[in-house]
């Protein structure tokens, strides 16, 4: 994708290049690109509404350019107070200013300020204006941010514009080569993380699958969610839950309208076990006998085992990936996992066992399956803990999908149906002729030699998959 900057007048830039464009000549004749798609970064003097600068970004979604910042952000320029965690690491500093008034110039969330950084790219990824001053006042009930503007080049000091004219060049890259990537995707994941949904070896399969697609990827660490404007796409492989910070990155991309893979809310169904549970009953997905136990019916022990039989596997339905599950083999070890269960939850999910060597994982992606896996795991324990890691506790067998029967098949594309587009495992077990639904992943596991060994075109089919995504949003920017 070319990158392109964008000023009122050419002497508002500091210095000479060819990514360098006036808003006359954007808003008269569009990029010099040709396909279409391209990269502006908005400096404009003005982004008020109807001036040169809300018409450049009104402009490029239109023509399905990727802007910064976008008609979205400047169309909302208020400033929000940033979160209290936020403010508590500034409190320090803060006090020792004799001015009751600061002023905060972010340069693509970069300040000079190293006090402010934080602040600085908070107010970046949540804003998108590349050049911004945010007014910090003290007040009765202490500091509060009372003022976003958003700056041009002309009006930053020498420090500023260093770190504007490095930013750039960054983003603009080596775009004189004609095969340079169109789009810009990152990957979330902290690969010193025993928990990420990917491996080296698995992503590095990705990005040259994705390069072929014309999809640069970079990936992007847990703490740089003030990047995210930057990018085109984003795919999490760091392991998903509600108020997790992927749940905070995916909810992000979807303000800024990014096509990602998985969404906040497939994140919100496959995190819960009674929401899953609910929606596949109601979908006539079959499911192991269950029964949903409160606090007020703790002690219906009894009525548990007639209802369901043993063994029980009781379930704190917050949390995937086998976590906060264990088995009870008789009536006392069911007593004592209630109690230890609802004192942490006020509902738990308890499930007849249903005896088999091994579960189905199938991975779809856009309801087609893209690789399927046998997991043998251990028995489970007869206490409720979060485990470390469940790959560590399962043997995975990769096979072809042609070995999979097709009521397996079947039976996981009624399950992520309900869900919706995007990529999930469905773990399942056979019963007699037909199978049940233990549990879907919003994003399942993909490691170098293991998932993808059966799938010779398991990462052609995801870089694809993104394209179709990116070139979907291009088209489709005013809908």
């Amino acid at each position: 994708m070319s990158t392109y900057v964008i000023v009122e007048e050419p002497g508002d830039w500091p210095c000479q290049g060819d990514y360098l464009l006036t808003a006359r000549t954007y808003l008269q004749h569009g990029l010099p690109t040709t396909g279409g798609h391209g990269r502006i970064i908005n400096l404009c003097r003005s982004l008020d509404h109807l001036s040169a600068g809300y018409y450049c970004s009104l402009l490029a979604q239109a023509r399905g350019h990727h802007c910064l910042p976008g008609l979205q952000a400047i169309s909302v320029l208020q400033p929000q107070q940033p979160p209290a965690k936020l403010w508590r690491k500034l409190q320090g500093w803060l006090a020792q200013q004799s001015e009751d008034r600061i002023r905060v110039r972010a340069i693509f969330g970069q300040c000079e300020q190293s006090e402010l950084a934080g602040l600085a790219r908070y107010y970046y990824g949540l804003s998108q204006l590349p050049l911004q001053e945010l007014t910090l006042k003290r007040g009765r009930h202490g500091w509060s941010v009372r003022q976003q503007q958003s700056l041009y080049p002309l009006a930053l000091g020498e420090g500023e514009r260093t770190l504007m004219l490095n930013h750039v060049r960054t983003l603009i890259g080596d775009e004189a080569d004609p095969a340079a990537p169109r789009y810009q995707l990152a990957i979330l994941a902290d690969l010193e993380d025993g928990r990420a949904s990917s491996d080296a070896l698995a992503l590095t399969r990705f990005t040259r699958a994705a390069a072929a697609q014309g999809i640069r990827t970079e990936i992007l660490s847990p703490a740089a969610i003030e990047r995210l404007p930057e990018f085109d796409a984003l795919w999490l492989r760091s392991e998903t839950a509600v108020g997790h910070y992927t749940f905070e990155f995916a909810r992000r991309a979807e303000q800024l309208q990014m096509p990602l893979i998985d969404s906040a809310r497939a994140i919100l169904a496959c995190s819960n076990k009674l929401y899953l549970y609910e929606l596949m009953v109601r979908s006539g997905v079959p499911m192991p006998p269950t029964m949903v136990v409160t606090r007020s019916g703790r002690h219906q022990v009894a009525d548990l085992v007639q209802r369901l039989g043993l063994p029980l596997m009781v379930k704190i339905p917050d949390g995937a990936q086998g976590r906060d599950l264990a088995m009870a083999s008789d009536e006392t070890q069911l007593a004592r996992l209630l109690d230890e269960g609802l004192g942490r939850s006020a509902l738990l999910l308890v499930q007849s066992r249903i005896p088999a060597e091994f579960d189905w994982r199938i991975a779809l992606l856009d309801g087609s399956p893209l690789f399927a896996c046998r997991r043998y795991r251990p028995e489970p324990g007869s206490r409720i803990r979060r485990r470390k890691h469940p790959l560590d506790l399962s043997r995975i067998e990769a096979l072809p999908l042609t070995e999979v029967p097709e009521r397996v098949l079947q039976t996981a594309r009624r399950a992520v149906h309900q869900l919706g587009n995007g990529l999930f495992g469905v773990d399942l077990r056979q019963q007699g002729q037909g199978c049940v639904l233990l549990e879907i992943i919003d994003n399942p596991w993909i490691r170098g030699d293991m998932e993808d060994r059966e799938s010779p075109d398991l990462y052609d089919r995801l870089a694809r998959a993104f394209r179709q995504r990116l070139e979907d949003r291009g088209q489709h920017a005013l809908s």
